[in-house]
């Protein structure tokens, strides 16, 4: 593991404690979180490169010190957040026990969760901190390159690459979990509705630049001022109702809650209300970007600029006559 001490978690997060190893339940956290989180954004080359390291002892300032520490902090604060339950409690064969003395207490609920929900929205920032990190510094050791060719592209496989990213088009608090969450819903609109405005060659030809680093500068404005937030938009329209159902095994069931400091409460009335406005106002967005693309992308294409776009069926010359559909001559009918 890349964090086995408890010096190493004391320096991101606050632990009264004297001995040397890891509590046990926060080392199966650590445990977990490093095979079923990291190891597919590092990829086995990264991480077998970094355990080797790990085991050396490498300098805080190389490159393998820098991206260790950014490591840590990801294990050290989301191992502790996903095992504070089983911390304030004991399992025996004859059941659950709370340990209290004295002098130390069980904490109360409240405060287990606001310290989980604490060390959550910290560690998942320190996710967007990794990842922005090992963009940074893709091309600085043949590790990182290698890394960079192949595990690195699995966050680009889309349009939008990051909850910082996403984040500047709408706001999510540049929040990992929302992103991943996010991430079905921003595939499938490319698909559905990106691919009809563009064409399928010219959207296959910015997936690949985006996903290999090799965006043209035409494509990369373009990219900024219409397809990123159109796409935002849209999958934030989409995400409204569909992430606010979630599917169990005894059914369907509502997931949508008003948080306040000590519980999670019914929905407020009238909330389907605010949903829909919120989902129409993102899809009405999108509309105006997308058809402000196809305008810019009509008046620009050319043998020369956006040629994918222009050889493509989705080009339309500007110098095509538009048919109206209602003229002077066209016929009323009324109905009584």
């Amino acid at each position: 593991m890349l964090l086995t001490k408890s010096a190493e978690l004391k320096r991101y997060v606050r632990l009264n404690t004297s001995d040397v190893e890891l509590p046990e339940v926060v080392e199966l956290e650590v445990s977990r979180l490093q095979e079923q989180l990291l190891r597919p954004l590092l990829g086995e080359g990264l991480i077998f490169w970094l355990e080797g390291e790990y085991q050396a002892g490498p300098a805080a300032d190389s490159l393998a010190g820098q991206l260790l520490a950014r490591v840590q902090a990801v294990l050290a604060r989301l191992g502790l957040a996903g095992s504070l339950h089983e911390l304030q409690v004991s399992v025996s064969n004859t059941g659950l026990q709370i340990v209290s003395t004295e002098t130390h207490k069980t904490a109360f609920q409240h405060q287990v969760v606001a310290l989980r929900d604490t060390l959550e929205r910290k560690g998942w920032l320190d996710m967007n901190a990794l990842l922005g990190w090992l963009e940074e510094h893709r091309a600085d050791s043949a590790e990182l390159v290698a890394w960079a060719a192949g595990p690195g592209q699995l966050q680009r496989r889309q349009l939008l690459t990051s909850a910082e990213e996403f984040s500047r088009f709408e706001n999510i608090q540049d929040s990992w979990p929302v992103f991943q969450a996010l991430r079905p819903l921003i595939g499938r609109q490319e698909l559905f509705v990106l691919e009809p405005q563009l064409g399928y060659a010219f959207l296959q030809e910015l997936r690949t630049q985006v996903r290999t680093r090799a965006l043209t500068p035409e494509n990369e404005q373009l990219l900024e001022q219409f397809i990123r937030p159109a796409l935002a938009s849209l999958a934030l329209a989409r995400a409204v109702p569909e992430l606010g159902l979630r599917l169990t095994g005894n059914g369907i069931e509502l997931a949508i809650a008003r948080v306040d400091d000590s519980n999670s409460k019914e929905a407020d009335a009238g909330l389907d209300q605010l949903l829909q406005a919120r989902a129409y106002e993102c899809q009405r967005a999108a509309d105006i970007l997308l058809e402000r693309m196809r305008k810019h992308l009509n008046a620009a294409a050319s043998a020369e600029r956006y040629p994918t776009y222009f050889a493509g069926p989705a080009y339309v010359s500007p110098s095509t006559p538009k048919v109206p559909l209602n003229t002077a001559e066209s016929r009323i009918y009324r109905f009584i």
